[in-house]
């Protein structure tokens, strides 16, 4: 993994997404926006950093020699008030090489009403 931050930036060299520092410059006082989570969610920096690990984790699928740990996922999923599921739905909407599923999604689904809520800015909790 080869994540850059900045004062203002981070980025990774894997996963094609940014955190964004969009609030005062004062030390501990930014509020940073993760490029894949709604805009209206701030993050604090080290939120930001666990959300681009997280984006590599899911997309590299291999954290770690053992493989994907799928309870560190959680954990860093669960810092970004989100669940695992959310993440890797975002993250799937967002990959360049999406195409269109092969049978519908059901309405009556609750993980794409729970996804649709995430992405229009609503809360997500798991039962």
């Amino acid at each position: 993994m080869a994540i850059r931050a900045t004062d203002w930036l981070i980025t990774s060299d894997i996963a094609h997404e940014a955190a964004f520092r969009v609030d005062l410059p004062e030390a501990d006082r930014g509020k940073w926006v993760l490029s894949y989570l709604p805009t209206n969610r701030r993050l604090t920096r080290n939120q930001a950093l666990t959300g681009m690990v997280l984006a590599e984790m899911i997309l590299l699928d291999q954290p770690h020699p053992a493989g994907f740990d799928q309870e560190i996922a959680h954990v860093h999923a669960m810092e970004l008030g989100c669940t695992l599921h959310d993440i890797m739905i975002l993250l799937a909407l967002r990959a360049p090489e999406a195409s269109e599923p092969d049978a519908p999604c059901e309405l009556s689904d609750d993980r794409l009403r729970s996804t649709w809520a995430l992405i229009h800015g609503a809360s997500s909790f798991a039962a």
